[in-house]
């Protein structure tokens, strides 16, 4: 049984949902590409000629220009995949020949749950907000009644002639440079 899920850099294809996302949100991609990019992530490191996407995508006996559409469907993956043709990083174009998935880690999956589809690997970034950053500052250094004692953000008060804005409040950082 083929894998059903790949993560590669950003993206994870999740070929039983049909579906393509970049960290976690929904990449929108046409079938053509999408068919063309799973069988080519299949056959990840393999040389697919033009010969094989065309039968594997319009079958054999097609009256349409497959040259410009195997050529349209690459150029959205690139699009989509923010791959260069120059210095590619998962799709390599063999002139005359076809073309290669060459991600450098392809991660796969075979068995995967819903929320397994979109976990990260050990060793993928986390990104937290300044807030949450602080609160896991305070607590290490034991200072968790400090959080409680006030709220992080005070709800804005509207004084007579202003407005309150619904959005959350910003930091800031100041960079003062002393004499020396």
């Amino acid at each position: 049984m083929l894998p059903r899920v790949f993560r590669f850099g950003e993206f994870t294809l999740d070929i039983d949902r049909y579906q393509l996302q970049r960290c976690g949100s929904a990449v929108k991609l046409e079938n053509l590409p999408l068919q063309l990019l799973i069988l080519l992530v299949n056959r990840r490191g393999q040389l697919v000629s033009r010969r094989e996407i065309e039968e594997e995508l319009w079958g054999r006996d097609v009256f349409v220009d497959v040259e410009q559409g195997i050529n349209t469907a690459i150029r959205k993956i690139r699009q989509v995949l923010r791959d260069h043709p120059e210095q590619p990083r998962y799709l390599q174009t063999v002139v005359g020949k076809g073309y290669r998935f060459i991600a450098v880690e392809v991660v796969e999956d075979e068995t995967c749950s819903r929320s397994a589809a979109v976990s990260k690997p050990e060793n993928a970034a986390v990104i937290v907000t300044l807030e949450q950053l602080g609160q896991a500052i305070l607590s290490a250094a034991g200072l968790e009644s400090v959080l409680r004692q006030r709220p992080v953000c005070p709800a804005p008060t509207a004084q007579p002639g202003t407005t309150v804005s619904n959005s959350r409040p910003r930091l800031s950082f100041e960079y003062r440079q002393t004499a020396r």
